[in-house]
């Protein structure tokens, strides 16, 4: 691909791109796929596109890997760390200020642009972006309104900014937001409610307590030195965003303040910085440099560093991934690129539109999916709102009886009947059948959660 789509004949890039054939002989077209992050490779599709080639034997799946990212020319700065200062000069000089500012949401959406001219085909043409994703899918909209004939948006990130404020300016606020909401649920749940009544009047007061405690260096002897106020509420942050760790985030909390033998072995556990794994993989799967290169130009600037870090000081959880980019900007001095024409546009189109977010989704939070749609208003634009989903409803809306292994989610079936017949709102009956987050412990669910954070069969004992 041109590095700069309105400079044909300068410098190249590579932009790969993956194929699953529907085994099928009579087809009905193409589904395309965009990888979020930004920065993630979209190596996690390998398995699921292959799944629905042989399922859904009627479509051809395409995914296209973000320039940056994977093997498609990343990113990177072999003699620093990434995101470092060091590592921003390295880039510079191996792009120069204006190559590197090519590495760009629209320029990226030229490229899916190109490979969809490169393949052609015929029937429908249908593009999926999950994250970030799907903020690259509306800039695709807005440049290319009519190469589609539907669209589908999951995990839903605005394409411009509401009052002022950008996706990642609220990052860190929405994982917040979710951990006080995964304690209530914990409260209303009698096991874990008795469980955490144990020390507190109610989960959120043993939290408030565990923190004073935490200042006061007041944690039991075991645990005082490996865990600070920083350390728990990014621990708490990265447990509430994945489907499997809410499960076990109240019970966490329990542990902490029992602190018998066991626990403090889990803790240590679960706490320990784990050792970075042989590179094993061909490419990265996750290009930190890509992902702070475009929120830092187009994904943050609603508030200052030192409001990012007045929140995280007083945070219940956050990730600091908002915190984080405040200082990748003003602090690191990360290049920062010009903006085009295209950046923050909302694509004008009655085309077909399936909206689905998780209602516990602290990436996207489900707000984020409502504000979209004010902008979509169309009779054949949709928005499903999947209960208790959380992040990437088309892998993790986990029905009941169904193998994971079969990629057949509550939001797979969605997307399916919207593809099959866009001009009929997709049949929202999967929902019922979604399992639910278990916060007594005595679910299979729940078991598998204490298997894989606390190596454990209970989450409690």
């Amino acid at each position: 691909m041109p590095l700069n789509h309105q400079d044909a004949e300068g410098a190249s890039i590579d932009v790969l791109v993956m194929r699953a054939r529907g085994a099928g002989e009579i087809k009905k077209g193409q589904i395309w796929f965009l990888m979020g992050g930004p920065g993630e490779s979209i190596a996690s599709y390998a398995y699921p596109l292959e799944v629905w080639a042989q399922r859904h034997t009627e479509w051809d799946y395409y995914a296209v890997e973000h320039r940056g990212a994977g093997a498609s020319s990343p990113l990177t700065c072999p003699g620093s760390a990434d995101g470092s200062a060091e590592c921003a000069a390295d880039l510079l000089s191996q792009w120069g200020e204006a190559g590197l500012a090519m590495f760009n949401p629209t320029q990226a959406a030229h490229d899916v642009a190109a490979w969809m001219h490169r393949v052609g085909g015929e029937g429908r043409r249908f593009l999926y972006g999950v994250s970030y994703g799907t903020y690259l899918a509306q800039r695709f909209a807005f440049l290319y309104p009519d190469m589609l004939d539907g669209l589908i948006l999951d995990g839903v990130v605005p394409a411009g900014p509401d009052n002022g404020l950008y996706p990642i300016d609220v990052y860190d606020q929405n994982a917040n937001h979710l951990v006080l909401d995964i304690l209530q649920r914990c409260d209303a749940d009698p096991t874990c409610g008795g469980r955490m009544q144990t020390y507190g009047a109610d989960s959120l007061a043993v939290l408030d307590d565990t923190y004073a405690r935490i200042d006061g260096a007041g944690l039991c002897a075991d645990l005082n030195p490996l865990i600070s106020r920083a350390a728990l509420r990014q621990k708490l942050a990265e447990l509430g965003r994945n489907w499997w760790g809410r499960m076990v985030l109240p019970a966490l909390l329990y542990r902490i303040n029992r602190c018998s033998a066991d626990d403090v072995e889990i803790i240590k556990a679960l706490f320990a910085e784990e050792d970075e794994p042989e590179e094993a993989e061909v490419y990265p799967l996750f290009s930190y440099n890509l992902d702070t290169h475009i929120i830092t130009s187009e994904l943050i600037g609603g508030l200052s560093l030192d409001q990012a870090q007045a929140f995280s000081d007083i945070a219940y959880a956050s990730p600091d991934e908002t915190l984080d980019q405040y200082i990748a900007r003003d602090r690191i001095g990360w290049p920062i690129y010009p903006l085009d024409a295209a950046t923050h546009q909302w694509p004008a189109t009655d085309s077909p539109m399936l909206l689905l977010n998780g209602d516990m989704d602290p990436q996207t939070p489900v707000q984020f999916a409502r504000f979209a749609k004010s902008h979509y208003p169309g009779d054949r634009q949709y928005l499903v709102e999947l209960p208790t989903a959380n992040h990437g409803t088309l892998m993790m809306t986990l029905l009941q009886g169904i193998d994971v292994n079969a990629v057949d989610t509550c939001a797979g079936r969605l997307l399916f009947d919207f593809v099959a017949d866009p001009d009929t709102p997709p049949d929202t009956g999967c929902t019922d059948l979604m399992i639910r987050p278990d916060f007594s412990g005595a679910s299979d669910q729940a078991r598998e959660a204490a298997r894989r954070f606390f190596r454990t069969t209970s989450v409690w004992d």
